[in-house]
Order: structure tokens, then C-alpha cells, then sequence
């Protein structure tokens, strides 16, 4: 189950006292001593990182980013993300090489594993991204979380990457429970979705 369920009182009684994510979540780089990206300003529907609302549906998530993974090596990147307790992935908001910010451009081009990037040679750059999550409607509580991941292709949506269209490549999503059976745990949520009765 994805949410927490929640009695009817619960939102009241508890209304100081919901789930909220660190100001800035980091992603280290697993083996190394650096990172591979932070996450800041994370902001739900246009407000906080914490919201509730009446009934699930399509919420809009939107956040700045820095990638900065100089241990990345030549390897395309992306930072994806989701749902507590899902299997896959809901969405890929950045693509690209070590630091984001920087050029676009396409990577893979003329092969079935085209897709368009950031390349950065200077300093990695904060950028903003955003994407939809789709929520149940049942009541609970819903963690919004964020990974990476180094498949083939991911979507660019950094406002310029969003005028572009661009698919949701599936391959990406899978990389939820990469190397994480259980996907990504509480130090990778980023926001708060409350579902109330």
C-alpha cells in the first residue's frame, strides 16, 4: 500500500505534525566521497513541499537541481521520480552528463537511444525542473522521492527542455528499485502529499 491511511480527525489532530522533507535532499555518490546531485525549493500545486489536498489525481512538482557528479565519468545521467512503495518511477525530470546547467543538446543522435541533455563544461549550475505525479485517491499520506538513474535516455525538463517535446522513456523508470529493493528510502523524499477524506 502507498499511503499511510488516515482516520477522518487525522488531519486535524495532526496538522503540525505531517511528514516534512529536508530543506535540501542529496544524493551521494554511492563508492565515492562526492555527490551526485542536491534538490531545493521543492515546491507542490505551486506552494510548499508539504500539502494536502481532497482526493489524489495529477499534482505538479517543481524543484531546483545541481548535479554535480564528477565521478559520473562520460555516463548520461538522469534524476527521476516518484512514489513511496511503487515499483516504477513516475517521471524523469533531468538528463544529461556530469553538471547540470550548460547547453543543450542531443545525445545518442541517430540511434533508437536518442534523447536530449545538458552538457556542462564549466561549474554544474542550479536548474529548475518539473514534472506530474499522479496520486491515488484513497486517503494517506504519500512521500515524493527522487533517485538517479544512468540509462540510455531521460527528459529534460528544465523550462527550455520543456518546450521541446520529448517522451517519457520507459527504460528510466525501472531504475526505481535499481540497487534499492525496497526503492527509494526516507532520506530521498523531497515532499509530501496528503490525501484527506
Amino acid at each position: 500500500m502507498v499511503g499511510t491511511h488516515l482516520g477522518p480527525d487525522w488531519a486535524e489532530a495532526h496538522h503540525e505534525q505531517l511528514p516534512s522533507p529536508a530543506a535540501e535532499m542529496v544524493e551521494p555518490y554511492g563508492g565515492g566521497k562526492g555527490i551526485r546531485f542536491r534538490i531545493r525549493n521543492v515546491k507542490i500545486d505551486g506552494q510548499g513541499n508539504v500539502v494536502r489536498v481532497r482526493g489524489g489525481g495529477t499534482h505538479e512538482v517543481s524543484f531546483d537541481l545541481l548535479h554535480d557528479c564528477s565521478e559520473c565519468g562520460g555516463a548520461i545521467n538522469q534524476v527521476i521520480v516518484g512514489l513511496a512503495g511503487e515499483d516504477r518511477a513516475q517521471a524523469s525530470v533531468w538528463n544529461g552528463k556530469q553538471r547540470s546547467g550548460g547547453s543543450l543538446r542531443v545525445v545518442n543522435r541517430g540511434t533508437a537511444v536518442e534523447a536530449m541533455a545538458e552538457e556542462n563544461p564549466g561549474p554544474a549550475e542550479w536548474v529548475n525542473v518539473a514534472c506530474d505525479i499522479v496520486v491515488p485517491d484513497e486517503p494517506g499520506t504519500y512521500s515524493v522521492r527522487a533517485r538517479y538513474a544512468q540509462a540510455w535516455q531521460g527528459r529534460l525538463m528544465t523550462v527550455e527542455g520543456r518546450a521541446i517535446p520529448q517522451p517519457e522513456y520507459q527504460d528510466v523508470l525501472g531504475w526505481w528499485k535499481v540497487d534499492r529493493p525496497d526503492g527509494p528510502g526516507p532520506e530521498s523524499a523531497i515532499g509530501t502529499i496528503v490525501v484527506e477524506p
